[in-house]
């Protein structure tokens, strides 16, 4: 595991914190060191925060409703999962025995947390203008399929 083999995420994370990001609580337990969870929290909140900035810049016209319902959208589970997916984050999880062999590489719970603890490393390391761009660039064509599905985004 190290970062070029992540070169898909696009920044440069130290071992250790990269290590942390990509530790699951299954794992974490089974070898009795640290988990990603608490960077999930932060992560979470650091993706809430810079997709609703871009939403209010980029849809000057867009009613409070509508921006809430595209940022639902565009930080879903799904929508991580998708992400992680397509970055091929799954085969660098670290994982427990028994999460592994019950498909936990590919559950959208275990991508998309993994997504929010990448971002929060992320943060962490670089600091909130290498994240906000990270973000961006992650969850850009989430938005824009938000956008096109304007009135039929069902939640």
């Amino acid at each position: 595991m190290s970062y070029h083999e992540l070169e898909r995420w696009g920044i440069d994370i130290s071992r250790p914190m990269l290590r942390l990001a990509l530790t699951h609580r299954s794992f974490a337990y089974e070898h009795d060191e640290p988990h990603n969870e608490r960077l999930e929290f932060l992560g979470d909140s650091i993706l809430g925060l810079v997709t609703a900035e871009l939403l209010y810049r980029n849809f000057p016209d867009s009613r409070e409703g509508d921006m809430s319902r595209m940022k639902t959208f565009a930080v879903s589970e799904k929508a991580l999962a998708s992400i992680a997916r397509e970055l091929e984050l799954g085969r660098f999880i670290r994982l427990g025995r028994g999460e592994d062999l019950s498909g936990g590489r590919d559950k959208d719970s275990v991508l998309s947390d993994t997504v929010e603890a990448l971002i929060a490393a992320t943060y962490l390391q670089h600091g909130l203008d290498v994240a906000r761009k990270t973000v961006e660039r992650l969850v850009a064509a989430k938005i824009e399929d938000a956008s096109l599905l304007g009135p039929n985004l069902d939640w």
